[in-house]
């Protein structure tokens, strides 16, 4: 499917994660590791990041591969952020392509990215999007089974403050409605990240983190041979703050 991570913590650029460890975004979306799912990540990137200043995420999406992409280095180089969310897509049978079903999300000042799939998304993708606010549910740019996924967790957070409580009781429901789904999804307001690490009956998707002095990176594969990379836990949702994983 697809590869994603977030940063937390002390003001960084984009490029220390997007293009400069050995094993970055970039790199894993031509040469992988542990995708469960396909073999390369080329139909479209994105990343999402919360400006010094403050105010709302900003977001740079393209639907070419992120290998392709000659301005996105020195853009990546040149943005500096306490936070931020990138993903490299690796698009699901039956899905429709397009910018519309690239990642990062952002609404509400949320940011989310969500690798794997909504198990016989055609058939539930009316009771699904039916369970949307108006106004989210006008925000719907596409057809993706992701941007759906992702829009319902931050309207949850609407009446469920809390990341990990909003993003743990919206995966509940989806999985009641199309059981058999993967749902791997960081979701981020800025200040911590909460994460998921859940699949219905098969393999789950990779998720890491490492605690940094400065923050904490989380990300499908580890981007470097740092000794504090460790896999998150399966079949959970977990709080990451600039600190580690606290809960």
């Amino acid at each position: 499917m697809c590869r994603h991570l977030a940063w937390i913590g002390a003001p960084r650029s984009l490029a220390d994660a997007i293009c400069t460890p050995p094993h970055s975004l970039l790199t894993q979306s031509w040469a992988p590791r542990e995708l469960l799912r396909g073999s390369i990540c080329a139909d479209g990137f994105g990343v999402g990041w919360y400006p010094m200043h403050g105010g709302p995420p900003a977001r740079y999406r393209r639907e070419l591969p992120i290998w392709a992409d000659s301005d996105l280095e020195v853009f990546a180089k040149a943005t500096v952020s306490p936070a931020f969310v990138g993903a490299v897509r690796n698009g699901t049978p039956g899905i429709p392509g397009g910018i519309a079903s690239t990642q990062p999300v952002i609404a509400d000042g949320y940011l989310a990215s969500h690798n794997g799939f909504l198990a016989e998304f055609h058939h539930h993708a009316a009771e699904l999007r039916g369970m949307l606010p108006d106004d989210l549910g006008a925000q719907l740019s596409g057809q993706s089974d992701s941007e759906t996924l992702l829009l319902l967790v931050i309207a949850r957070l609407r009446t469920a403050p809390q990341l990990v409580d909003a993003l743990a009781s919206t995966l509940a429901d989806v999985v009641r409605i199309a059981p058999g789904s993967a749902l791997c999804v960081i979701l981020s307001d800025g200040k911590e990240l909460a994460v998921s690490r859940i699949s219905d009956g098969m393999p789950c998707d990779s998720l890491y983190y490492c605690v940094l002095p400065d923050g904490c990176l989380v990300a499908s594969e580890p981007l470097d041979a740092h000794p504090g990379w460790t896999a998150l836990p399966e079949s959970a949702v977990t709080r990451v703050t600039a600190s580690g994983v606290v809960s």
